[in-house]
């Protein structure tokens, strides 16, 4: 688990009260994981969870270029690649053994909600209606979430004072610490972020 899945994860865990299950190896997947399977008992919501997280606004995805990450790891279609001995060359799709190895975890397809994490989106006025015609096409709804604007905000107002075990959440603990002591000795009129 890379540092960004961690962050989601430890998201996932305080901010959705879920519990999870990462870099699950999917049988019988040429090198196929699932980045983080998160379930929340009341209400009961499932999840699986990819991320490609880059803080370069430049390398952000367009929403047309998310629905082709969606179909490689959410449909379980391979890479587009050239050479005799490549997957898309071969034929080889996925979404069986996705789909088994939800059923192997006890998911529910019905109730599994698939989420994609990046930093932003560039063009995010388009995403809602590509999201949309990928749901028609597939039956698959996709959430996309906003690693910037969203889980790292959020998790930072989650977070207490406690010492976490978790390196992620002691971290966050820390600097929120760090934001409210420097804001508290300049006063009330300034404010400095995280």
């Amino acid at each position: 688990m890379n540092t960004v899945e961690h962050i989601v994860e430890s998201y996932f865990r305080l901010c959705r009260n879920c519990f999870t299950y990462n870099d699950v190896k999917v049988m019988s997947g040429n090198n196929r994981q699932l980045d983080i399977i998160a379930v929340s008992l009341s209400p009961n919501n499932q999840y699986h969870v990819e991320c490609s997280v880059t803080h370069c606004q430049n390398w952000c995805p367009t929403s047309a270029k998310l629905i082709a990450a969606f179909e490689k790891k959410f449909s379980g279609h391979p890479t587009q690649k050239d050479g005799p001995n490549t997957d898309s060359t071969k034929g080889k799709r996925y979404g069986g053994a996705i789909h088994s190895m939800y059923s192997r975890l006890g998911l529910d397809l019905a109730k599994l909600k698939r989420v994609w994490i990046c930093w932003t989106v560039k063009d995010p006025h388009n995403l809602a209606t590509l999201v949309d015609h990928y749901y028609v096409r597939t039956g698959i709804r996709v959430e996309v979430i906003s690693f910037r604007d969203e889980i790292l905000p959020q998790l930072t107002e989650a977070v207490s004072t406690a010492n976490y075990d978790d390196e992620v959440l002691r971290t966050f603990s820390l600097l929120k610490q760090r934001a409210a002591q420097i804001a508290a000795l300049r006063g009330p009129s300034s404010s400095e972020g995280i």
